[in-house]
């Protein structure tokens, strides 16, 4: 029966990849061999509702759930700039909030694109989310319509943060954490019922940096002072009208008006058409070639995953590792351009990625670091060796600190569910320091420290080393403590101010390559072709699946709460100390 059973899902999956997934395949690779031509007269329109990811995925089946990513906007509206067919650009503005620095390197890149003599029509139907960034990443665009029923609700900026200190003390679970320092906040969600002062401290200092540069770039593109942009934004919600008048918008219509307003730039109806940003191919590219790594999420040990359809990025270190290790051996590539958008995590995967990069440099091969929404803590160690560092104004950076620890849940488990975990233990006596049975002992508690110690002083010494800053300094600004962009300029843990059209311009200069000279940008890691993926989703042993059932997922399941039964799964799987920042910033 079992050799039947096996014979049967052979056939079938055989069927599946013969009928369904080959001819998938084979259009793909055709389409991709015969790019469609631009109409002459083009509108190249991007829907800004749709979720927005720093770098493209890697896995190839990922895109078809939609959306774009910032790299993507960027290279293609720069493309788009010198392209004769393409006279502008339409935009549905988005509907929610957006990473603060993801806004501002949209703006600048349709800034860049109208520069050129292009226009960038906006249609909003509505700024109905209180949030400013989904207002700033269009607030440079020629014309901006808004919907006549709703409302202009943008006024500010907000960073969530999920405090379970109570939860913990109401279930009885017990969160034992080492931290360094008090600045190093990721702690907090576990052990605090709101925020401490150097939270609050840092928090309100970094959402006011947020704030700033937000009113200064959206007084620039409506032309008006600072002074009268923030009074117009503090009487928010404001009406459609209202918003006409304070010179927030500069139309009020439905979205079909806007888009035949955008045609009608364009010559007209009837010889402008619209092509989605996501279709407009890359031109073919010449020149000496710099490399583009391209990291979005949590830094973890290990491989991507075998699912092919996989939406959530990680940066796996063995993968951008190689990558970087693939650049650096790559006689063609005279430079190495690293897109991190990170809020950190493992230390040791942090330190493997940032090796990677060493070893770059010694080649005689610049790095440059270009910061997306996040390069924090982990993501700030993988960073720090660069050539040259590059953030956007609101970037969130820093957080240079670590953590350690886990939740002794038995008590919860035993009161909840009459479950009970108990060890036995063979060997020295921090054989159990991770059991979610028992707190740690004394000298248990004692090594942790130690090691937390080790990582943050080996932390900091390399963020000295890299940034050429007296240790005893860069101590001084770290203590865990997150910084803006602007505010990590000032303090020397970043060059400059850009994105990632600067950061290419800085390693064309590392590189000794003209500014004006043509280039070739090759990605790394490659995107697997698409038969790879399906065979070693299916190949993956099922003994290496993560299936557990952690008891702390019971406990949040019983507080109703599906995110907190998810974060506690999370934590209660974590082993070993971390470096990441988990707040939410819209």
């Amino acid at each position: 029966m079992k050799q039947f059973f096996i014979t049967i899902t052979g056939v079938f999956l055989g069927l599946v990849l013969f009928f369904i997934l080959i001819p998938i395949i084979l259009i793909a690779s055709v389409a991709g061999s015969s790019a469609p031509v631009t109409p002459s007269h083009t509108v190249l329109s991007l829907d800004l509702r749709a979720p927005v990811t720093d770098v493209p995925p890697n896995s190839p089946f990922a895109g078809f759930s939609g959306g774009t990513s910032v790299v993507d906007i960027v290279r293609k509206l720069q493309a788009a700039e010198t392209d004769s067919s393409v006279k502008g650009l339409f935009v549905r503005a988005s509907e929610g909030g957006m990473a603060p620095a993801h806004a501002e390197e949209i703006r600048q890149a349709m800034i860049d694109f109208k520069a050129t003599g292009k226009f960038v029509v906006v249609h909003a139907q509505g700024f109905e989310y209180p949030t400013l960034s989904n207002y700033v990443a269009v607030s440079g665009a020629s014309e901006m319509w808004m919907q006549g029923t709703t409302d202009f609700a943008a006024t500010g900026i907000v960073a969530e943060t999920l405090f379970l200190g109570g939860f913990m003390e109401k279930f009885g679970i017990l969160p034992q954490f080492e931290q360094f320092k008090e600045y190093k906040n990721a702690v907090n969600t576990y052990t605090e019922k709101t925020f401490n002062a150097p939270h609050r401290e840092a928090t309100t200092a970094m959402l006011g940096s947020i704030y700033n540069a937000f009113l200064a770039s959206t007084a620039f593109d409506r032309k008006m002072p600072v002074e009268a942009m923030k009074a117009a934004l503090d009487q928010a919600p404001l009406s459609a009208e209202a918003a006409l008048q304070a010179k927030l918008i500069d139309k009020i219509g439905q979205p079909e008006e806007a888009q035949d307003a955008a045609l009608a730039r364009a010559g007209g109806k009837d010889k402008a058409q619209f092509v989605d940003l996501s279709n407009y191919q890359l031109p073919m590219e010449s020149g000496p070639v710099i490399a583009l790594v391209g990291g979005e999420g949590a830094i973890i040990t290990g491989e991507r995953s075998g699912d092919p359809f996989a939406q959530e990025n990680n940066i796996t270190s063995d993968d951008f590792a190689a990558a970087i290790r693939d650049a650096t051996d790559d006689a063609a590539v005279k430079a190495i351009v690293f897109r991190v958008s990170s809020p950190g995590g493992s230390p040791s995967a942090s330190d493997q990625i940032w090796a990677a990069i060493e070893r770059a440099k010694k080649a005689g091969k610049p790095v440059v670091v270009s910061m997306g929404a996040y390069a924090a803590s982990g993501g700030y160690y993988v960073s720090t060796g660069a050539d040259a560092i590059l953030a956007m104004p609101s970037t969130i950076t820093g957080s240079i600190g670590v953590f350690n620890g886990k939740f002794v849940i038995n008590d919860a488990l035993n009161r909840y569910t009459g479950a009970n975990i108990a060890s036995i233990q063979a060997g020295g006596d921090f054989a159990n320091a991770y059991s979610t049975a028992t707190p740690y002992t004394n000298s248990q508690k004692a090594a942790m420290n130690a090691a937390v110690t080790r990582i943050y002083e080996d932390f900091t010494g390399k963020v000295a080393a890299g940034r050429k800053l007296p240790l005893a300094r860069v101590q001084e600004i770290a203590k865990g403590r997150v910084w803006t962009g602007n505010e990590a300029k000032d303090l020397g843990l970043v060059d400059q101010i850009g994105g990632l059209r600067t950061a290419i311009l800085k390693a064309k200069a590392l590189a000794k390559i003209e500014a004006k000279d043509s280039i070739t940008l090759r990605s790394y890691p490659s995107v697997e072709d698409p038969l790879t993926a399906f065979s070693r989703a299916f190949g993956a042993s099922a003994a290496n699946a993560k299936v557990t059932a952690r008891a702390a997922t019971v406990i949040g399941a019983l507080a109703g709460d599906e995110r907190l039964s998810q974060i506690l799964n999370e934590a209660s799987q974590a082993k070993g100390p971390s470096m990441r920042e988990p707040m939410r910033v819209h």
